[in-house]
């Protein structure tokens, strides 16, 4: 199965890591590259590797059992999208990270996703009222579940990612969409690799819940605020505590 994450089609992250046959005789080219590209996105984003490890073309083939043209041009892709970095004469790897990253990405995201709510909050139809409260009842279920059960962690982040997604696809400027799916994926390494509950997970529940009243109240600058002071989580926490010892500032 799979989710989509910001437009891009993603495996879902229950399955983060595993070995799966893709039986390549059976797919044409062009899929098999999405397939590939896909399980690659979700294994960066959700730190399968330290930032700055090689991604090697042939230990790529071998973990997705693939050929060595898929992975090159998934690889191609998403040094596009900022999720894989070049370093010549190097090779691809995971991008690095640092503390002035992390404010870039961040600040440049709350700007895009307070712009994004507000034109949803104002122009959201009844059916995206429902499917925000949908997500937010999924949100909340696996909140509980991941709380007492590791395991289902990821399973909260895939929702997590679901509620986010549904609040904002009430805006309808495709381009501001492209920008908020690029930056949210990059911010998502970040997040993930700090310990589960710090910035996410179910402490944030309720800020999650002021987010969906505030939608459905229709109350956009308010949303709008709400969101972005959200999105700067992250970063102002690992600022705050001087927590940059899992960032990683240059290539090995």
């Amino acid at each position: 199965m799979k989710h989509q994450q910001g437009g891009h089609a993603v495996a879902k992250v229950e399955g983060a890591g595993r070995r799966r046959e893709m039986q390549p005789s059976s797919l044409s080219p062009e899929t098999l590259v999405d397939i590939v590209e896909g399980r690659l996105r979700e294994d960066i984003v959700n730190a399968v590797w330290d930032p700055g490890a090689r991604l090697g073309v042939e230990e790529l083939r071998q973990r997705y059992e693939t050929g060595a043209t898929p992975v090159r041009e998934a690889l191609s892709r998403l040094y596009a999208e900022g999720l894989v970095a070049m370093v010549r004469n190097r090779g691809f790897r995971v991008p690095l990270m640092s503390l002035e990253d992390l404010l870039d990405i961040s600040r440049t995201r709350a700007a895009i996703e307070a712009a994004a709510m507000h034109h949803a909050v104002e122009f959201g139809t009844t059916r995206w009222e429902d499917e925000v409260q949908s997500a937010f009842s999924v949100l909340e279920r696996r909140a509980e579940l991941a709380f007492s059960e590791e395991s289902e962690r990821l399973s909260y982040h895939a929702a997590h990612h679901a509620f986010h997604a549904a609040l904002l696809s009430g805006c309808q400027v495709p381009r501001l969409m492209a920008l908020q799916s690029r930056l949210e994926l990059q911010h998502s390494r970040y997040y993930r690799r700090l310990p589960f509950g710090i910035v996410t997970g179910p402490v944030r529940l309720q800020e999650h819940r002021a987010l969906l009243e505030l939608a459905l109240a229709r109350d956009a600058d308010a949303a709008s605020a709400a969101i972005a002071q959200h999105v700067m989580l992250t970063a102002q926490y690992v600022e705050d505590t001087g927590m940059e010892n899992f960032l990683t500032a240059e290539y090995r």
